[in-house]
């Protein structure tokens, strides 16, 4: 059911669409593995933080990631 979700949600973004099968399925499997980490991680630590800070710094992180993933050629600007 979450393959199907974020499948659906991601097809409608022209980026995701230019990639080759393979780097699609990679980033949906990095998104959604990336994403359940995260939570397994405040629950384990007992859901110390609010929920909202979690889901934000998760975000954060995986913004970071995909946007490197999908515009690769913003890496070398982001790196000067």
């Amino acid at each position: 059911m979450i393959d199907t979700v974020m499948g659906k949600t991601w097809s409608n973004s022209p980026a995701f669409n230019r990639l080759s099968d393979f780097k699609k399925q990679t980033l949906l499997t990095f998104v959604q593995n990336t994403g359940l980490a995260v939570y397994r991680q405040w629950v384990l630590n007992g859901k110390q933080a609010p929920l909202a800070e979690v889901t934000q710094v998760a975000i954060t992180l995986m913004e970071g990631g995909v946007n490197n993933f999908l515009f690769p050629e913003a890496r070398s600007f982001m790196a000067e």
